[in-house]
Parts: structure tokens; C-alpha cells; sequence
């Protein structure tokens, strides 16, 4: 297993709360579970005691899922048909984050949502992000939520021996973008040297092939 956040910092929302708290995973007292098998779940946690004696803990589930993937196939028979082809795929999957902070003999718990897939990659591949993460989780005992806040770059690999990378989403789409972007900044460029090139040569052939302009524009540069 391993686990690289550059930073991650946590938001208490209540009262609308806008300055989050730093939470330095590696400074505190790093804990965890490998998993047995591919069916199995991998934990890691950090856990870190204020001076005024509060004890913070921010853990991180993951777990095994099938994935099924639909594509279609194009089979050709008499007439075309298109049939749908089924794709089991095998990927881990970040399903939980859990942040506890216990003080004076009190604790609040707060969770993310069941439903929710963080981060996800195929099993032998590291899932790598470029970009800032958040995920909200909620408490059944208080009416406010929290915010943890993953910084880039993210670098995160439970499963398996270390392999060829999976680029989160997000990152793909920017890259692309941006990739795009520059394509068409580059092409703009060229069109305007050519346009220039154009009418700088379509203004010497002009004065070339027409005399009675080419007599009209010695007169200017006379006058100039």
C-alpha cells in the first residue's frame, strides 16, 4: 500500500466557517491495514493530539468493486446490427473517509457518504491527480458538515505492487483542455504570420503589374 497527499487541510463549515486547519498526515501517528485478499478492505489513518488534549483522526477506507462496462460491437450479418458487449472490470476504489476528533471525554464522527467513490483506478494501477479534491462529510449528531480538502498532488496505490499510473478525470479533462487551447492559440498565430505574408506580397505585385500605381506610390515616397 501507499499513499502520498501533498497537503490536506480540514473545514469545519459550521457558523460558515471559511478558514480551514492544516493536517499533516505524516506528522502524526500513521496507522493501518493491508488487505488479505482482492475482496478485502485496506484502511490507513493518521491520528494527531493537540496540545489541549484533543486527539484528531483522519482514515481512509478502500475496498474492491466489479466494474461493468457497456460497449457496443457492430456485428454484420444480413443487415447491421449493433450489440451490447459487457466489460467486467476489477478497480479499488477510496469508498470512505472518516475524520474523529475526541476532547473531554466527547467525540463527534463525521463521514463521507456511502455512495460517494473519492478515488478510483483500475487494481494494479496508482491513481494520480493534478488537481484539488474535496470531499464533504456528514454526522448524524450535528447539523453541520466538514470539509477535507486534498491538495495536488495526490499519489495513491492499496492494491497490488507498484505499476503504470491511472490519471484522474479531472486532470485528463484539464490537460486536454489546455493541450487544446495551446493547439489553437499556435494555429491563430500562423494564420496571422500567413495573412501578414499575403498582403505584404499581394502589395508588391500590385505596384509591380500596375504602372500607373507603381508611379503613384514613387510619387508618395518622393513626397515622403
Amino acid at each position: 500500500m501507499s499513499a502520498l497527499f501533498a497537503d490536506v487541510q480540514i473545514l469545519n463549515q459550521q457558523n460558515n466557517n471559511t478558514a480551514p486547519i492544516e493536517f499533516p498526515l505524516s506528522a502524526g501517528l500513521v496507522a493501518g491495514k493491508c488487505a488479505v485478499d482482492r475482496k478485502s478492505e485496506a484502511t490507513i489513518s493518521s491520528t494527531i493530539e493537540e496540545k489541549d488534549g484533543r486527539v484528531k483522526t483522519l482514515k481512509f477506507v478502500f475496498r474492491t468493486v466489479i466494474s461493468h462496462n457497456l460497449t457496443l460491437k457492430a456485428v454484420i450479418k444480413f443487415q447491421d446490427e449493433m450489440r451490447v458487449k459487457r466489460v467486467d472490470e476489477l478497480r479499488w476504489t477510496l469508498s470512505k473517509v472518516v475524520y474523529v476528533e475526541k476532547f473531554a471525554g466527547s467525540s463527534a464522527i463525521f463521514e463521507s457518504d456511502n455512495s460517494s467513490v473519492i478515488f478510483t483506478a483500475p487494481l494494479t494501477q496508482k491513481y494520480v491527480c493534478e488537481d484539488r479534491i474535496n470531499v464533504t462529510l456528514h454526522s448524524e449528531n450535528f447539523d453541520f458538515s466538514i470539509l477535507v480538502m486534498f491538495s495536488p498532488e495526490i499519489d495513491v496505490q492499496p492494491y497490488g505492487p507498484k505499476s503504470n499510473f491511472y490519471l484522474c478525470e479531472r486532470t485528463r479533462k484539464r490537460t486536454l483542455s489546455d493541450s487544446l487551447q495551446h493547439r489553437s492559440t499556435v494555429f491563430c498565430g500562423v494564420i496571422l504570420a500567413l495573412s501578414s505574408i499575403v498582403h505584404i506580397v499581394g502589395h508588391m505585385l500590385r505596384r509591380h503589374f500596375m504602372p500607373h500605381r507603381k508611379e503613384l506610390y514613387e510619387n508618395l515616397d518622393r513626397i515622403q
